[in-house]
């Protein structure tokens, strides 16, 4: 099989291609549409390269290895080709082309089962045909996708994270450590709790959170929420009045509900207590970089002479992570 790859990515660079048989016209290369390829092609061939014309890059005998995997994915000679295509509505071929390199296959037929793979030049020479069976169902390595390695920085520091701000559910000791299984890198905390990073994204699972990981967002995503979990809070200049007003509260983040300190705005004006609608807008104006997600619900509402206080409750999102909040607006006349 190592000198058929060679002999296939040797032609492929000499001859400039290697094209779909059939001797299509160049008409015909407005007409293509995609072609889906039947599951029951799935799987392993042994082919034989046959009926090799003049001037043919491969020479008859030459055993090629090929797989026909999922989304209508081809692997042969080194090379992965994806996308194919039905020319000029003849719906018994499936042509890839290796567009860098001007490799162009065809399998037939889609319509009767597997015959052949024709192989021909870019020019419409036709130059032979792989011939054989299947052998097994197997596809594996054809079409499979390599995950990026995992950033160990941007993992030990979303530990760090969790442990500073939730450490009573992820404790910083001597037994939080790296650890992999299948895919995961985690740390196994008290209580049978996982903090885990697969493929980029976060998982936590035991304890409160479940018997089965739970997926709470991208690395990215959790990584920025954890290192802001605070409100900004930022109140135009135009509401200026003779209130202080305190926000308490708490957030959830990564499936876990904390509280902030609480933030002091001097001389700024109460909405009225009437004025839902209002209020909404003010926490909105307020809160003007948090994405809001449905609707912002005010409740417990009270008012005296001197007082004023609301409850709001929302989901905001950010990196595409949900976030919950629960905040208490208390306004006190100065």
């Amino acid at each position: 099989m190592k000198a058929a790859t060679q002999t296939l990515k040797t032609a492929a660079r000499n001859c400039a291609a290697l094209l779909t048989a059939g001797l299509l016209s160049s008409t015909a290369l407005a007409a293509d549409t995609p072609a889906s390829i039947p599951t029951s092609f799935l799987g392993t061939y042994n082919l034989t390269y046959a009926n090799a014309q003049s001037g043919s890059p491969i020479t008859n005998g030459t055993a090629v290895t090929v797989v026909i995997a999922a989304n209508n994915t081809v692997c042969l000679g080194g090379y992965t080709l994806t996308s194919p295509v039905i020319r000029n509505g003849n719906g018994h071929e499936a042509i890839w082309t290796e567009s860098a390199l001007g490799i162009e296959i065809a399998l037939s037929s889609l319509l009767n089962g597997f015959n052949e793979i024709n192989v021909g030049s870019s020019s419409g020479t036709w130059y032979g045909q792989l011939k054989g069976s299947k052998s097994s169902t197997s596809t594996t390595g054809c079409g499979a996708v390599t995950p990026p390695a995992p950033d160990m920085t941007k993992i030990n520091e979303l530990f760090a994270l969790a442990q500073a701000k939730f450490a009573q559910y992820f404790p910083s000791s001597a037994n939080a450590v790296n650890q992999e299984l299948d895919g995961f890198i985690y740390r196994a905390y008290p209580d049978g709790i996982y903090l885990a990073i697969n493929n980029g994204d976060v998982y936590v699972m035991g304890g409160t959170f479940g018997n089965e990981p739970s997926k709470q967002g991208s690395l990215e995503a959790i990584l920025s929420e954890l290192a802001g979990t605070d409100v900004d809070i930022d109140i135009p200049d135009a509401a200026q009045g003779d209130y202080k007003l305190v926000v308490s509260g708490d957030i959830t983040v990564l499936g876990i509900k904390s509280s902030f300190g609480g933030i002091t705005i001097d001389k700024i004006a109460a909405p009225s207590a009437t004025d839902i609608p209002g209020i909404r807008d003010a926490v909105k104006a307020s809160l003007k970089d948090i994405n809001f997600v449905g609707t912002i619900e005010v409740s417990e509402v009270t008012t005296t002479d001197s007082a004023f206080s609301f409850r709001i409750a929302f989901t905001g999102t950010s990196s595409g992570v949900n976030i919950n909040y629960n905040l208490l607006y208390n306004y006190t006349k100065l």
